[in-house]
């Protein structure tokens, strides 16, 4: 900063060397944390006080005052300039979140962040305040810090674990077996935690049956002739969920139990009975509405049912519809004829 030329013998001009800041204040010059001072008179006038040139004012100080008073002939003049020097940034700068981790040290919607400081000699100006909500990514840097009065800025990075993308569920399949019902899933990351849910039809309850990694899960503890809902979701390490996905499971075996309602089969189901002490083996008949497709005399107490068959010279296929069938005992030899009644019960077998 510097004055004009002097016009006449009272005329007190300065210059300075040094870093101009902002708000009136100097950061120092490149040789460090100082300013030089340089009064310019004339040099006809007589130097009363001051007027020095090349005052060295060091650094940080709130205000240095520095005076030069002139003569020339009976008249005096004075010019008093007070210089600020602060060439230090601020200390202690830090970012600060609004609150803390949503979920295992990560955040999963946008935080805000504000950093703080402090300064001295001139004082804080302003901090960055910022709402992150992304990119998703571990540690991530987000930049920001403090700045003073004189213009010297601090930084502090604030890091963040940030991921707000849910994860992505699909192709959720269910197996129906005889000894349990496989559940299947394909999540976004193999690292995503699964949740499995189940619920019997006619039943609210809905147990957790598992919860962890993988892409499977087969539930051992099915039974028989019941209907199954899995419902499955996961979740991606940062607490977010994915949408949640349901799937039947249809019984495999079908038995002779009474339920609140006709169950539906799975795909070639294998019918099923208590073992009737001194059988010699069964009769089964089928029937598709009123009309018999089957009649069959199996040894043991069950009977699996193929896709198609040939039975009384006809060709049937086990197609979508209402199915009943009917069970007896056979006691003695077959050529008996001696029959005791076991049982019937009902099944539907859906449109795949």
């Amino acid at each position: 900063m510097s004055g004009s030329a002097a016009a006449d013998p009272l005329s007190i001009t300065y210059t300075v060397d040094g870093i101009s800041g902002t708000n009136g204040w100097y950061r120092g010059s490149a040789g460090g944390n100082y300013i030089v001072l340089h009064w310019h008179v004339d040099p006809t006038a007589i130097t009363l006080a001051g007027c020095e040139q090349g005052l060295k004012i060091s650094g940080p100080t709130k205000g240095f005052t520095s005076t030069c008073s002139v003569q020339s002939g009976s008249e005096t003049a004075t010019r008093t300039l007070t210089v600020k020097v602060d060439a230090e940034p601020p200390v202690g700068v830090k970012p600060n979140l609004t609150r803390g981790a949503d979920f295992n040290g990560w955040y999963n919607h946008p935080v805000g962040i504000s950093w703080s400081g402090s300064d001295a000699t001139s004082g804080i100006a302003a901090c960055t305040s910022v709402t992150y909500g992304g990119p998703d990514g571990p540690g991530a840097a987000v930049g920001g810090g403090c700045t003073d009065n004189a213009g010297n800025s601090a930084s502090s990075p604030a890091s963040i674990s940030y991921d707000g993308t849910a994860p992505v569920l699909s192709k959720v399949t269910i197996t129906s077996g005889t000894l349990a019902d496989v559940v299947r899933w394909t999540s976004s990351s193999a690292s995503d935690t699964a949740v499995v849910q189940r619920s019997a039809r006619g039943n609210k309850e809905q147990p957790v049956l598992f919860r962890g990694t993988g892409s499977s899960f087969a539930d051992k503890k099915i039974r028989h002739s019941l209907e199954y809902t899995y419902s499955v979701q996961t979740s991606d390490q940062a607490g977010n969920a994915s949408r949640k996905v349901s799937v039947v499971a249809l019984p495999k075996i079908i038995t002779l139990r009474k339920l609140p309602y006709v169950p539906r089969a799975s795909s070639k189901p294998i019918l099923r009975w208590d073992a009737v002490r001194r059988a010699s083996y069964y009769h089964l008949q089928l029937f598709r509405g009123s009309k018999r497709i089957l009649a069959a005399w199996p040894i043991k107490n069950e009977l699996g049912l193929p896709a198609a068959w040939k039975w009384s010279g006809h060709r049937y296929r086990l197609r979508p519809g209402h199915y009943r069938w009917y069970v007896w005992a056979g006691l003695g030899r077959r050529s008996f004829a001696h029959y005791k009644a076991v049982g019937s019960a009902r099944f539907i077998v859906p449109r795949r």
